[in-house]
């Protein structure tokens, strides 16, 4: 398309496959991070050289998050061509992406192809909190007990619970119980054994405060106070 579309003084120019590069280019522009500053593509036989505000690149010298994007908004973009409505179906849309781009490439590719429908299977906070009008559903398993059989069931969340920070929705949405590392889990909660909410006094709180400040741990002081808290 880049090739052919705009012709020259030997070729005879294609105005709809110009088009057709210029469209896809304006939809890389909405998709593409803005820290990228995404200007244009321009063809450099044998390569693909994207133009960006601070300088040119090769296209197959890009990360991976970007390529997949690129990926991506292509194949989306090449099945839109006509057509009035369709529905795109994504699992895992975050992978090889920085978790500044999970917050936004759902919005991103809503914004880029506002006729689609999007249904997206997902295990990131980022992307579950990433659009406000977005119906989102929680898949978890059910065991009967009596006969051991297990089903899957759904619940849909509330605008509440998608505007918790990650660690909230890893909890509640995602179903990881605690977002800290396993090693931190596993000091803190045996800190937290040595203290007993009866039996907290002023000096005692400020020893809880030193034992999780000398373990790197004082950002979880709340978290230590109601696991003492739950403790018989």
């Amino acid at each position: 398309m880049a090739t052919f579309g705009p012709g020259n003084r030997n070729l005879a120019g294609n105005p709809e496959l110009e088009k057709t590069f210029c469209d896809f280019e304006d939809a890389l522009r909405v998709v593409l991070p803005e820290s990228l500053g995404f200007q244009r593509l321009i063809v450099k036989i044998p390569d693909i050289i994207l133009v960006t505000v601070s300088g040119e690149f090769v296209l197959d010298a890009s990360s991976g998050g970007i390529m997949s994007l690129i990926d991506l908004v292509w194949q989306i973009f090449l099945y839109s061509r006509g057509k009035s409505e369709f529905t795109v179906v994504l699992d895992e849309p975050e992978n090889h992406l920085h978790p500044s781009m999970q917050r936004s490439i759902i919005q991103s590719l809503v914004t880029a192809f506002p006729c689609a429908q999007f249904i997206i299977a997902t295990h990131s906070p980022f992307v579950v909190s990433s659009v406000k009008d977005a119906f989102v559903y929680v898949l978890r398993y059910d065991v009967e007990s009596s006969r051991d059989v297990r089903t899957v069931s759904s619940l849909l969340l509330d605008q509440f619970s998608r505007a918790g920070t990650a660690s909230d929705i890893l909890r509640e949405a995602l179903g990881v119980p605690v977002t800290m590392p396993m090693w931190a889990e596993e000091e803190l909660h045996r800190i937290a054994l040595d203290f007993r909410i009866n039996d907290l006094t002023e000096a005692s709180i400020g020893e809880l405060r030193q034992r999780l400040q000398e373990a790197g741990l004082e950002e979880f002081y709340p978290e230590a106070l109601s696991q003492v808290a739950r403790q018989t």
